[in-house]
Order: C-alpha cells, then structure tokens, then sequence
C-alpha cells in the first residue's frame, strides 16, 4: 500500500496544480478575446482527444504502463509550460493546440495510472475503499488549488499560475520510479487485434454500456459547468477571481466527501444501487442551478458536486472490478471515449449559453441531461452479467464473422 499513497500523494499535487490551468485559461482568454465562448471552448480542447482513447487503450495494455504514465505527464507540463508564452504573443489558435496535445497526454496517463497503475496496488477486496480515498484526496486538492489558484491570478497574473502547474508534472512523473514493475498484458497481438477485442468485450457487457451512456449524458450537460461558472461568474456576476476560485473550492470539497462517503452508502455487491443514488443527488443540484440568484447557483453546484464524486468514486471501482486487468487499457479507453467525448460538446453547448441572461437559461442543458443520465442508469439496473474471458470473445467473434 505504500506505493498506492505515493502515486495518490503525488497525483493530488498535480490534481491541485492543474486547477490552476481550469481557472487561469479560461480568465486569460476573457482578459486577451473578451469572448466567453472561447473561455469555455478551452475545455473542450483539453478534452477532445478522448474520442481518439480506443485506439491510445491498446497501446497502454501492450507497452509498460508505468513508462507511458510517466510520458503522459512529463508531456503536459511541457505543454502547459508552453501556454504562458503563447497567451504573452496573443497567440489564441497555438493555445488551443497546447491544449489539444495536453488532452493526449492525459488520456494516456489517467487511464494507464487509475485503472492500470493504481488497481495493481491494492489488493481487490479493498478497491472500493481504495477508489474512495484516492478519489476523495484529488477532489481535496481541488480544494485549495482553486482558491490558491484565484489568489496567485489576482496577484502576479495566470502567467505564473500556469508555471506552478507545469511543475507539478514533473513531481508526479517521478513517482513511477518507486512504483513495482510489471509487464504488459499482452506483446504480440497486433494492436488493431488487440483493439477489436477490447470492444467486443464492451460491446458484450450491456452493464458498461448503460453505465457509460449515463455517465455521458450527465457529462453532456454538466461537463463544462466549471468553467461556465468561472465565465458567468466574471462576465454576468462581476465576481473578483479570488471569490470565483473558493467557490470552485467549495465544489471541490463537496466532491470529496461525495467521495468519501461512496462506499459507506450500501454495501459493495450494491453498486448499482450506490451509482443511482450518487447520480440522483447530482441531479437535484442540476434543478437548483436554474434559480436565478449566484449564491443559490453556488450552493446547487456544491450539491451537483457532492453527488459527481459519488459517482466518479463508485463508478471506478465498478470499473476495476469488473473488467479484467489485460483488458483494462482497451475497455476503459473505450468507455471513456463516451464518458469524456461527451465533455467537448457541453463545452460547446454551454458556450452558446454562458452569453444568455438568466439561471434558466444558461444552466437548463444541465438540468436536461443530469435528468436523463438518471433515467437511463435506472430504468434497468440490475446486476452484471458474468465476465467472459478474452479467448471466449475471441472465438465469439470469429463465429459471428
């Protein structure tokens, strides 16, 4: 377990240095456009490269996971160290490409550490509560990065928040040295082989489908709503950025006690159940964000908030427990197509609302697809089918050929 705190140490230092760049982009692009649709739109180049994660999945289960989450890192300091310079020469379209080779790297470094790295760590009775507090100490980080994040803003400029940021790459890049070595789960197969598997497993587990559908609509509304409050909070609000961060913070900690608190709620062979419960309290924070008051949207945030690390916390232990570790790269880059894919166009979509007037408005997408994400997770929950072994897919395929 010693390794399990070190890489969740240091991934909550870079977890809380990245909140940094959600605040500082975001502030710089209003400060050089005046266009909150490009401030929004920022997201969705960091998130993006995720509708290309079922083709990066089978690379992350052939070469060494600990190699290509160090790489991943390493490569999105370099990257974010960039944007400075880049906002300094009012260089707005090389940002956006900054941000798109960020979001790469990224793809590849969350799903070789959080479901090739991390479950590897503990031992497999214990994933819940492992997922619980690996999840509930990056939400903390968020914590005091955001109003960190706002102080540093106010005083020197994003310039230098940005700088902290890349920083903490490097930190993090440098724990796999300590992590145990282990070798990848396959080195032969071709990779468009070892792609086509990892689907037809997903395609073969109608549970991981409704999960993922669920999980895509919720982030089809409520994907971008951070950096919406940040652009409403600056533009519509008149909010200082120190103010605007602590209520990104507030958000941050309801999270983490979400997350905290997952698996106490029910018992582990209940994680349907769990995950429904974590959806529907983010959903009743999408209903109250639609009142027309900057407080009342605050609180409704943090209860948004508060279910969303429910679920993030519930929804990864399902995931490490129910899809075979040589399978985990493809399945979980294929899920997470879905799930983060859906993040670009709520950027998109907010983005045309954030200039609107009015709570209803602005936030109504949310409501919407929070709503729906329920709805679909619920109308058929039950339990999961049994887990067929790669070979048993491998013959299913070729019959069905």
């Amino acid at each position: 377990m010693k390794s399990f705190w070190l890489l969740t140490g240091a991934t909550a230092v870079s977890t809380a240095g990245n909140t940094f760049l959600y605040l500082a982009v975001p502030w710089a692009l209003v400060e050089s456009t005046q266009s909150s649709l490009l401030a929004v739109l920022s997201l969705a180049a960091q998130t993006a490269p995720y509708l290309a994660a079922p083709f990066l999945g089978a690379a992350i289960d052939r070469y060494d996971r600990r190699f290509l989450f160090a790489a991943g890192e390493v490569i999105q300091g370099a990257c974010v160290a960039l944007i400075p310079l880049l906002l300094a020469m009012k260089a707005i379209a090389p940002v956006f490409v900054a941000l798109f080779v960020m979001g790469l790297a990224k793809v590849v470094s969350d799903v070789a550490g959080d479901y090739g790295l991390l479950p590897a760590l503990v031992p497999r009775d214990r994933l819940d509560q492992a997922s619980s507090w690996f999840n509930s100490i990056q939400l903390t980080a968020r914590f005091a990065g955001p109003a960190l994040a706002g102080a540093v803003i106010a005083g020197v400029g994003p310039g230098w928040a940005l700088a902290i940021d890349a920083a903490t790459f490097l930190l993090t890049s440098l724990t796999v040295v300590f992590m145990p070595k282990s070798a990848p789960a396959t080195t032969r197969t071709a990779l468009t082989a070892m792609l086509r598997e990892g689907i037809t497993y997903f395609r073969s587990r109608s549970d991981l489908q409704r999960l993922t559908l669920a999980v895509a609509l919720y982030n089809l509304g409520a994907g971008a709503l951070e950096p919406t409050l940040l652009t409403v909070g600056a533009a519509q609000w008149r909010w200082s950025s120190s103010a605007l961060g602590v209520a990104v913070s507030c958000g941050a900690v309801a999270a983490a006690v979400g997350a905290w608190l997952s698996p106490k709620v029910l018992a582990p062979d209940r994680r349907h159940h769990r995950i429904a419960l974590w959806l529907g309290v983010a959903a009743l924070g999408s209903i109250a964000l639609l009142i027309s008051a900057p407080l009342a949207v605050v609180v409704a945030f943090c209860v948004l908030c508060l279910g969303e690390g429910g679920v993030n916390a519930t929804t990864m232990a399902y995931r490490q427990a129910e899809i075979p570790s040589e399978l985990a790269g493809r399945v979980n880059a294929v899920i997470r197509t879905f799930m983060t894919g859906a993040v670009p166009v709520s950027a998109l979509l907010l983005g045309l609302t954030a200039n609107l007037t009015g709570s209803l408005r602005i936030f109504f997408p949310v409501t919407v697809t929070a709503l729906l994400g329920v709805l679909v997770w619920t109308v058929r929950s039950g339990a999961p089918r049994p887990v067929p072994v790669p070979a048993e897919l491998a013959m299913a395929e070729e019959r069905s050929v």
